[in-house]
């Protein structure tokens, strides 16, 4: 390792910058995997995955600025289903370098393309406006929830409330057979002594026991608002069942309408991994607009003949050419679906480890995607760029803190009415 950090204030300063901004992956076996960064409270990381580990010892690494770093915690809790709570001991940096090979577009013999490109920024302001189509779709659904649940009601802005920011965060539906009896819950749903802590400051009359909420999500990924149904008597899984597909329906109609800008550039891909893409995407307006340096951006990724995936991605390269931008984009917590569809296409088995699609940068150049045979095997950072990757963490987390208005209000504060 190049560096190591053992101050605990510096420790923080890193974990702020980097863990919830960035992808972050966990080591197990010798191998990365991705994990879900729930929340900072209380100067230790909460996270959520489903995998199983020897000891009490954990590793997360990202790859920030060609550097990446390896934070190694100690499990000090958790549910017992996959929230962990972890505190900090120390972290190692490194040279970033690629882990797992990627395929030249013209070895797979497939027009694989991207289009209807977004970012994820324009997802959220799309639906802050009043738009008459959007609503028209949300009255007609609302009326129609309302006959079978008469307690019922959808949630839907372009800000989150407090109850959807934890859905979000947690990144699992509510379902809440029976409140007062613990023994009803399952680890595959929102947590149940977090759903207590929302319900007792929320204005729900006692007698309802019972509770139904699903988001409602823009292309599986950005949460844009919620379905939710009370009852006074215990809801079965069936009725959870019809809910979620009630959730999916009210997402697709909306994202019909057109009020999501998204791109009609249809991009040629050049090289494709499990950890990231590189694409050709032309000078147009949409380019401008949603393709920026480290911003996150959805997009469609068209395989082959009736193969689909929609991809969550951070832009880490963009590379000028003459008459095009070549464009490297690393993965963000894909879906398992997605997940799964991509491993079949690529015949990836789960010896496969994440890809960091990384390079080094400058203020004055355009960074350039190290997509390169000969430049697969590492990706080397100036030592100016390595001393930067750890010193300027601090004056980052000053200004950007990812947890801020997120984190916070639901981990150490009282938390918002629910809806």
């Amino acid at each position: 390792m190049d560096k190591e950090i053992k101050d605990p204030e510096g420790i923080l300063k890193v974990i702020t910058a980097l863990f919830g901004k960035l992808p972050a992956y966990i080591v197990n076996s010798e191998k990365e995997f991705p994990v879900k960064i729930i929340a900072l409270k209380n100067k230790a990381l909460i996270i959520s995955t489903k995998l199983k580990f020897p000891n009490r010892d954990r590793v997360l690494t990202v790859v920030h600025n060609g550097s990446k770093f390896f934070a190694h915690f100690n499990l000090a809790g958790g549910d017992g289903n996959g929230v962990e709570i972890l505190t900090p001991v120390k972290i190692q940096i490194a040279a970033a370098s690629r882990q797992g090979a990627r395929v030249e577009a013209s070895q797979i013999q497939t027009g694989m393309v991207v289009n209807n490109i977004i970012n994820v920024n324009d997802v959220s302001k799309a639906i802050g406006f009043d738009d008459k189509k959007v609503d028209t779709i949300l009255l007609a659904y609302r009326a129609k929830l309302a006959k079978a649940f008469p307690l019922s009601s959808i949630f839907f802005a372009g800000r989150m409330d407090n109850r959807l920011r934890l859905m979000h965060h947690y990144d699992k539906d509510i379902f809440i057979v029976d409140r007062k009896e613990k023994a009803t819950a399952s680890p595959e749903f929102f947590p149940f002594d977090e759903y207590l802590r929302i319900f007792d400051n929320s204005k729900i009359p006692d007698n309802y026991i019972s509770e139904i909420c699903v988001p409602i999500k823009y292309k599986g990924y950005v949460h844009l608002g919620y379905v939710q149904v009370l009852s006074e008597k215990p809801l079965d899984f069936e009725v959870y069942k019809q809910i979620q597909t009630f959730a999916s329906a009210v997402s697709r109609d909306i994202i019909n309408t057109g009020v999501f800008q998204e791109s009609r550039d249809v991009c040629q891909v050049m090289d494709l991994s499990m950890g990231g893409i590189s694409f050709i995407h032309a000078p147009s307006r949409s380019f401008s607009r949603s393709v920026t340096l480290n911003g996150t951006i959805l997009f469609d990724l068209n395989l082959e003949a009736g193969k689909r995936v929609t991809i969550r991605g951070i832009i880490k390269n963009i590379r000028n050419q003459e008459t095009n931008f070549r464009v490297g984009c690393q993965f963000y917590n894909l879906t398992e679906k997605d997940t799964e569809i991509l491993e079949d296409f690529l015949n990836v088995g789960k010896e496969e480890t994440p890809e960091a699609v990384t390079s080094t940068s400058s203020e004055e150049e355009t960074p350039i995607p190290e997509t390169n045979e000969e430049d697969q095997d590492s990706e080397e950072s100036s030592s100016n760029e390595e001393e930067n990757s750890s010193e300027g963490l601090a004056e980052e987390s000053s200004t950007e803190d990812p947890f801020a208005n997120q984190m916070d209000e639901e981990f150490t504060d009282s938390p918002e009415e629910p809806k």
